[in-house]
């Protein structure tokens, strides 16, 4: 359930918040920011809008893994990190996604006395690798933003984007399908180091109806699989292998924040 969480984090961050230019000097920090212990109960939720950041009953584990761009689960630790904590943040308009980031680890290692070490770990993964005959991409021209907008047409599932590297493709695969229904990890193993503008169109399917790449084929005759659509559509494929992925571990944290 978490995991939902930190998607819909991520998916609110990026969409809801104009950032400026990167600035330099002292280490990123929020302007001002309140946290504190649920007492709430309420569903965990996190919205950004204009120069605030709002995180209420959001467990301790969800919001180290937003603060470090990983998923929940690649982050380790006691049991007590599912609590939930109520955070209020301010943050200046010179706010970029570079240190939006730094400014929530920064906060946690304040409040939390947050200490953590990364490992390396090697696991089974879904490799986003380009497809025998190369790429079908178009690099993006200079200027504008990276954006991505999906809709949905019956059964046909259409994302537009914009400016988007690899990384964020392999980051959005499974942002753009049903809750678990990729069963690992997407790295991008691609190479390529641009940002692209493309469309990917496919037929929507539960999981369990996709046997493509190890996972699945469609079990509509008349559909298009999101693996197939990949590899004729943007010459790329998903395949199972085995990379080494980030882990975070806590060494410490207080379960009572500093106050505020």
């Amino acid at each position: 359930m978490i995991r939902a969480f930190v998607a819909a984090a991520l998916s609110a961050l990026v969409c809801g918040v104009t950032f400026g230019q990167a600035v330099t000097g002292s280490p990123p920090a929020f302007e001002v920011a309140s946290v504190k212990v649920n007492t709430s109960g309420e569903r965990p939720s996190v919205d950004a809008r204009g120069d605030r950041l709002t995180m209420n009953n959001m467990p301790l584990r969800a919001t180290g893994a937003l603060a470090y761009q990983v998923p929940n689960d690649r982050v380790t630790g006691p049991g007590w990190l599912d609590n939930g904590f109520d955070i209020v943040a301010r943050f200046g308009p010179d706010t970029t996604r570079e240190t939006l980031w730094p400014m929530l680890q920064n906060l946690l290692a304040e409040r939390f006395k947050l200490a953590i070490h990364h490992e390396q770990t090697p696991v089974p993964v879904y490799a986003l690798v380009v497809a025998k005959n190369g790429p079908k991409l178009q690099e993006a021209s200079a200027g504008g933003t990276s954006k991505s907008t999906c809709s949905m047409q019956g059964t046909l599932f259409t994302c537009r984007n914009q400016k988007m590297t690899m990384e964020d493709l392999a980051k959005n695969f499974p942002r753009w399908v049903s809750r678990d229904w990729f069963d690992l990890p997407i790295v991008d193993q691609t190479g390529l180091r641009g940002a692209y503008d493309f469309s990917l169109t496919w037929t929507l399917t539960d999981r369990r109806d996709d046997t493509r790449a190890g996972v699945g084929e469609a079990s509509d005759p008349s559909g298009v699989s999101l693996f197939d659509a990949l590899q004729d559509q943007l010459g790329l494929k998903l395949e199972q292998r085995k990379a080494p992925l980030d882990r975070i571990v806590v060494d410490h944290a207080e379960r009572t924040p500093v106050e505020n």
